[in-house]
């Protein structure tokens, strides 16, 4: 039952029922996992090793900064809008906790696995047969209440989905997977996302060539490296040849990002540097001149929580970003990237991609070395 409500709850983080910033339906789902697991684990999450628990530390430790500070900014400001930012962060520590703790299980991992590839065909499904939303132009956004949003699902899933995949040819449909994924990217004509599917594809090549290589020989192993040279031009001389990625491309030379960056609350760090130490607190924004948060989780953290708060919850994402191999170190990078210009910290899939980041980072650890023990001489 737990694997279907987890893999149920990445699969319906696609559908926006209420106004952004409210919990939609995949929160509650997830929020009922985090009931059946306390249940069964009388409140406690076994982690497999020393190093996930001091990650968690990290993680907890942030999740009290937030608390302290915001509740520092309500007694400051008698306002409990505050209150609201410090739930969904808390909300996403126990479901990064909860579901690492649940993916040891190889019933959940497959449930997630094929959750996120439905969703990703799915989603293909939608934006062909003409179903969803364009509410910002000829921007495609799905079930979503941005495009944004959509792009931004679309490459946490895509991640998810490489950490998680395994088995016998896990690289062809991996690439087959970042195919869709990346015309799906390009279809909500979203800058950032363009730049954040750049890593997932270049991480999709990567694991497609070991995979074809893996146990092969010499010449084999010469046609796998062959084969995937040859299949990204192609690739992305078909894609750039759809009319959606011309658009999508032309976004780039229109941009005025000075504008954008004052728009989108960067500006924040320069023209209120008493902030930056121990933060602003999240809520608010109309005291900075601004009607909405800062769109960048990253910006949004040091600026929200100052440095103090950034480091901690930095040195979290290092944690896991560090322990992981090469591929696995690029695919990390599509959402850190696309997070720039986005906020998706309080969004259930960022803390699903993040759990799957940490699963793999389990799994590339090196295996302590054993020294054999001699036989004692009579």
């Amino acid at each position: 039952m737990l694997a279907y409500l987890w893999a149920l709850g990445v699969f319906m983080s696609q559908f926006y029922i209420l106004p952004s910033g409210l919990p939609q339906p995949a929160h509650l789902l997830f929020a009922l996992n985090f009931l059946l697991l306390g249940y069964f684990y009388s409140l406690t999450i076994p982690l497999s090793s020393h190093d996930e628990r001091l990650t968690a530390l990290f993680l907890l430790a942030f999740c009290a900064y937030v608390a302290i500070s915001n509740l520092a900014w309500v007694l400051v400001e008698q306002n409990t809008t505050f209150i609201k930012a410090t739930i969904y962060w808390v909300y996403g520590c126990l479901l990064f906790l909860f579901l690492l703790s649940s993916l040891g299980d190889d019933r959940v991992r497959r449930a997630v696995v094929a959750a996120c590839a439905l969703s990703i065909v799915l989603l293909f499904l939608f934006w062909t047969t003409g179903m969803g939303r364009y509410e910002v132009g000829s921007r495609y956004q799905g079930f979503f209440n941005d495009p944004n949003q959509m792009a931004f699902y679309v490459i946490c899933v895509f991640s998810t989905f490489f950490y998680l995949f395994r088995g016998k040819g896990s690289g062809h449909l991996l690439f087959a997977i970042a195919f869709i994924s990346v015309m799906l990217v390009f279809v909500p004509q979203s800058r950032s996302a363009l730049l954040g599917i750049f890593f997932s594809l270049l991480a999709a090549y990567l694991r497609f060539i070991d995979n074809m290589a893996v146990g092969s020989g010499g010449r084999d192993r010469i046609l796998a490296y062959i084969i995937g040279i040859m299949a990204v031009p192609l690739f992305l001389y078909l894609l750039l040849s759809m009319e959606t990625a011309d658009v999508a491309v032309s976004r780039f030379s229109g941009t005025d990002y000075g504008s954008q960056a004052e728009i989108r609350g960067y500006t924040r760090l320069q023209e209120f540097p008493s902030y930056l130490f121990l933060g602003s607190g999240q809520g608010l924004d109309g005291r900075f001149g601004g009607r909405h948060e800062i769109h960048s989780t990253w910006v949004a953290v040091l600026f929200y929580y100052g440095i103090a708060g950034f480091v901690i919850f930095m040195a979290f994402i290092a944690r896991i970003f560090l322990r992981l191999d090469l591929a696995g170190k690029i695919a990390f990078l599509g959402p850190v990237f696309y997070g720039l210009s986005t906020y998706g910290a309080r969004t259930p899939i960022f803390w699903v991609f993040l759990a799957a980041a940490a699963l793999a980072a389990r799994e590339t650890r090196p295996a302590p070395s054993i020294t054999p023990v001699r036989e004692l001489s009579p």
